[in-house]
């Protein structure tokens, strides 16, 4: 395959010299690992600190073939590795870009995938990474929970202040998600536009300006609030006052009610006045742990009186209470325009101390002197594999060409084969059961036709040519006999169940009527009574009889 005989001209963690891939290593160098396990032990370190207990493999990441790439082995762990770059990489003229290959034998759910550029300094040793290890930028997918994005941080470093603060991509676009398939992540800032470009596979997901796509941006505001400034003390802030020339009307009564009996309701027709709401259960028996010196005299628990269910209502009626037309609640005076307003103060503006109008942002994020992988991950079986680091564009590219292509296309391709493979099983599974239901469907309807001519009743007539023609015609059209009989069925139960449906109509119909009735009369409750009533209701028959007892 092409891109193995590529590999085996990229050996390990090296300067690319001009035309090592073909293609000129620009005005900068060039970094390239392919994580052999030659580079991998030559040229990366394992992070001292404890707290990094993961540990990498170099492995195959494509069966049959000497690709290899550093595989991610055990979830839950911190993992940390760096390498030094032999020759720094300089952001700050033309174009820089990050690349490198992810692979995940299944999709991301909760770990980190992304790449720590290193900045560059004269002390840097990669055993002494740690989480807080300066980098000039940091690039590549994260996933867990709702986060689901390829990163592109930059620490900038104020040339004045010279406080370093993180440049975070707005709305980064998401990672790829196939298993089993190689995907590249590409991002290039560009010092002479300054601009920057997110590429997956080969395609612009993102692009910009730096000056207008971070956060928080790159340049300070010229203007910030003074903050020794104070309100003046007659400073109005109100944009309303209550009308001082307002005067109550006359007949404005602040004491109606907001509800008042309607006197036009009259009674439901049906309402049973005698008849209490609820009756003594006459099912229920006084419990054989019952003890009346202890508990009292048992009383049988409450339940809704049968009487009430089909009238409008029981008990005492009491006319239902409606919006008072004359209530107007209390008076205010309107809101008018304050004369004496002045806006919304703000403290005035002076220039920010701290403001450079830096024309070239990227000249202040630091040279990238290595590369680390520092994440904690939650996932396993991932691989990180071709990545390069160079101020060439067209070298970038055919990197991607020669080694990331060729397997790509290979795994995509198998990919969508096992998409579709899967898809066909589907689709067969799901019509070898419709075919199963039939032929047992079938299978039955032959049976019960044997079992009804062969039985004793009609066996004297088996050789009768009319039964035999029928017998043969159930038995070769099952299918058409099994309509037939459903339809058979259908019409025995239709003749069945119509008469009752409509009496059940019907009788849905008047309690519809009563209910209505009952949404007329909207009698307002006496709040003791309700509150006794809802709390037998809610409490056991035996305490329920305890209690009233007691407070007897």
């Amino acid at each position: 395959m092409k891109y193995l005989s590529s590999k085996a001209v990229v050996v390990g963690a090296v300067a690319l010299a001009a035309g090592d891939l073909g293609v000129s290593a620009g005005d900068g160098s060039s970094f390239l690992e392919t994580f052999t396990a030659t580079s991998w032990e030559e040229s990366w370190s394992y992070s001292s600190a404890e707290k990094y207990t993961g540990k990498f493999a170099v492995e195959s990441m494509v069966e049959g073939t000497d690709d290899t790439g550093l595989k991610v082995t055990e979830k839950a762990k911190y993992y940390g590795a760096a390498t030094r770059l032999p020759t720094p990489i300089d952001p700050s003229k033309g174009k820089t870009v990050l690349q490198y290959e992810l692979k995940a034998e299944t999709p991301l759910e909760c770990g980190g995938a992304y790449m720590k550029f290193l900045t560059a300094t004269p002390s840097f040793e990669p055993s002494s990474l740690v989480e807080d290890t300066p980098y000039t930028v940091m690039f590549g997918p994260d996933i867990c929970g709702f986060t689901d994005k390829v990163h592109l941080i930059v620490r900038y470093e104020n040339p004045k202040t010279k406080e370093v603060e993180e440049k975070h991509l707005a709305a980064p676009p998401a990672q790829r998600k196939e298993p089993n398939v190689t995907h590249v992540y590409t991002a290039v800032l560009d010092a002479d536009s300054n601009t920057y470009s997110v590429l997956i596979n080969g395609k612009v997901q993102k692009e910009g300006s730096l000056f207008d796509d971070f956060a928080p941006p790159f340049l300070a505001p010229e203007e910030v609030p003074d903050e020794t400034d104070e309100k003046p003390a007659d400073w109005v802030d109100d944009a309303k006052i209550p009308d001082p020339l307002a005067s109550k009307p006359a007949d404005w009564d602040e004491d109606a009610p907001a509800m008042i009996e309607d006197a036009e309701a009259t009674m439901p027709e049906g309402w049973l006045v005698d008849e209490p709401k609820t009756v003594d259960d006459k099912e229920a028996t006084k419990p054989d742990d019952w003890d009346d010196l202890e508990d009292g005299t048992w009383e049988p628990p409450q339940v809704t009186n049968p009487k009430c269910k089909d009238a409008p209502g029981c008990g005492p009626w009491k006319r239902p209470m409606k919006a008072n037309p004359a209530f107007k609640g209390k008076w205010s005076a309107p809101m008018i325009d304050n004369p004496d307003f002045k806006g919304v103060w703000e403290p005035k503006k002076i220039p920010n101390p701290d403001y450079v109008d830096d024309k070239n942002p990227l000249s202040h994020i630091g040279k990238i002197g290595g590369v680390a992988i520092e994440i904690w991950t939650m996932d396993e079986g991932y691989y990180f594999d071709n990545l390069l680091v160079t101020n060439d564009v067209a070298e970038a590219e055919k990197v991607r060409e020669e080694l990331w292509r060729p397997k790509h296309d290979v795994e995509m391709a198998a990919f969508e084969a096992k998409q579709k493979e899967e898809m066909d099983a589907r689709s067969k599974e799901e019509e070898a059961e419709e075919d199963g239901f039939f032929d047992k469907v079938e299978s039955s309807f032959v049976s019960m036709v044997d079992a009804i001519f062969f039985s004793s009743l009609l066996a004297p007539f088996a050789e009768v040519p009319a039964v035999e023609a029928v017998y043969d015609f159930l038995i070769q059209n099952a299918m058409v006999g099994v309509a037939g009989l459903s339809a058979v069925i259908a019409l025995i139960l239709a003749t069945i169940i119509m008469p009752k449906t409509k009496a059940t109509i019907e009788k849905e119909v008047a309690k519809a009527k009563v209910g209505e009735a009952k949404k007329k009369d909207v009698t307002p409750k006496d709040d003791d009574a309700d509150d006794k009533e809802g709390t037998d209701e809610d409490v056991s028959p035996t305490r329920r009889s305890r209690r009233n007892t007691r407070r007897d």
